[in-house]
């Protein structure tokens, strides 16, 4: 590196606990990987007047954290202005801009991509025809695109030139955020839930769209518990409402939850599913839950970008229950299931019940997820990015 620090002023949602990207910012530009770099790493809200002030910050990097609706509620339009106003800065003043694109939709598939718009597919070709210039403007104007997921990396080529990609896409993967959950027993599953503590728990996390597929869940907790008549197995949701204001497309979320709980009621199974609603990182009952969790399980279905809430589960080190979709391919060994298949799920969710040896191996593999995609070895890629960028300017 230069023998001054390189200066990366970070352009990201800086949002607390119900954001994504905010939470991978955080968890990427720790101050203890900083320390050991020739770095000085600003973070600030993506705000359109810290859009305009970025080029003024007097910074080697300028780095987007970008998805489509941090701009503004018009799908990022605003984007097709920003973009070019700092391109046109960084010629003048020399710094460099790095995006990291956190969904990459299939341009050719809106439909797959954002089924929590279908009632407005009549706008899918029009969509198609803005995506395509949406993201080659923000390739275009901007030095490396980083991307986190090896089919956002598909999805994009699908939009730029093999030339483009060759020279400015470069995929890391979204990593293993550092535990911010403690795992510590409080007694609140016995006080909240009536738990007696030797309950084998399964563990839905993370906000519930219906992409997530929870249902599988519920259906294959039904087959555990009617069918094969295991009064042991309890399954605990805990996920948040999605709101108006929090998701687009408006209030899918705290839909989805409504009909999970009657689909819940309706397999006679109030006794075995909880729903806690969304627990900040230090809330005692979240603690606990993770403390007691037998097993986390992603019954998603296809989607276009990773998953931050199994970048948390990660840390724990528990076992890890995935379906088998491109998401999830991401990382090495995961226990797997037909995607939308419950009876696949339920045979899974059996065989660990009943094989103290599989549930040890499920344990490593994600220890072994977790130290391989170690939070600072996804921050010293970046560096080697930010160290190409500084050769360049050179």
């Amino acid at each position: 590196m230069k023998d001054k620090p390189l200066k990366i002023w970070v352009l990201s949602s800086t949002r607390k606990e119900r954001d994504g990207i905010a939470e991978y910012t955080r968890q990427l530009f720790r101050p203890e990987f900083q320390k050991l770099t020739k770095l000085e790493v600003q973070i600030t809200d993506i705000t359109p007047g810290n859009m305009l002030a970025a080029p003024f910050q007097k910074a080697d990097v300028v780095h987007i954290q970008h998805e489509f609706f941090m701009f503004d509620r018009l799908v990022g339009g605003s984007a097709l202005f920003y973009y070019p106003y700092l391109w046109l800065w960084s010629k003048l003043m020399g710094f460099r801009i790095v995006t990291t694109i956190h969904s990459t939709y299939n341009v050719d598939d809106l439909g797959g991509a954002l089924p929590h718009f279908a009632k407005f597919k009549w706008l899918f070709p029009l969509g198609r025809v803005y995506l395509r210039l949406h993201l080659r403007l923000v390739c275009a104007c901007s030095g490396i695109i980083l991307i986190l997921s090896k089919m956002g990396r598909e999805n994009i080529a699908r939009v730029v030139s093999p030339r483009t990609m060759a020279r400015k896409v470069r995929y890391t993967h979204l990593g293993n955020y550092a535990a911010r959950v403690r795992r510590e027993r409080h007694g609140l599953l016995k006080t909240k839930f009536g738990l007696a503590g030797n309950e084998k728990i399964f563990v839905l996390f993370g906000f519930a769209f219906p992409v997530k597929g929870y249902e599988y869940a519920i259906e294959a907790l039904d087959q555990l518990v009617h069918h094969q008549s295991r009064t042991d197995v309890k399954l605990i949701i805990v996920s948040g409402e999605t709101g108006k204001g929090s998701f687009p497309g408006g209030g899918q979320g705290g839909t989805y939850i409504g009909w999970l709980k009657r689909l819940a009621a309706e397999r006679k199974l109030e006794s075995h599913i909880h729903f806690t609603g969304y627990l900040a990182n230090d809330d005692p009952l979240l603690e606990e839950i993770f403390a007691a969790t037998f097993c986390f399980v992603f019954p998603y279905l296809d989607r276009n970008f990773p998953s931050g809430a199994i970048s948390t589960t990660l840390a724990t080190g528990k076992p890890v229950l995935v379906s088998d979709i491109r998401c999830f391919q991401e990382y090495e060994g995961l226990l797997s299931f037909k995607e939308r298949d419950a009876a696949a799920l339920a045979s899974r969710m059996t065989e660990l019940l009943t094989n103290p040896a599989l549930v040890t191996q499920a344990a490593e593999i994600t220890r072994h997820n977790a130290k391989k995609f170690d939070m600072q070895n996804i921050f010293s890629a970046h560096l080697d990015i930010y160290q190409e960028l500084a050769n360049k300017a050179g």
